[in-house]
């Protein structure tokens, strides 16, 4: 699997979209094809192991939905 750095250089912020306390959403043009899409970076706690809860269940929910055209696609190549 890409590096963390690999796989946000494939992608260049356009703007920031909204900011939690968990997760940034962001803007952005994939490099390669020129597509729009949505960058959702999470921030984990140092001490905790493995992914949160809520990112799992976030996950399951958007492949579960996937046929919707209105619902955005999980690129897994940049699930670091």
């Amino acid at each position: 699997m890409e590096s963390t750095k690999t796989a946000m250089e494939a992608f260049g912020k356009l703007e920031k979209v909204v900011e939690g306390t968990y997760r940034k959403v962001y803007r952005a043009r994939e490099r390669a094809t020129g597509k729009i899409v949505a960058l959702k970076k999470t921030r984990l706690h140092e001490d905790d192991e493995g992914v949160p809860p809520t990112t799992l269940r976030e996950i399951l929910i958007l492949r579960m939905l996937s046929r919707d055209p209105h619902v955005p696609r999980i690129n897994y190549s940049v699930i670091c």
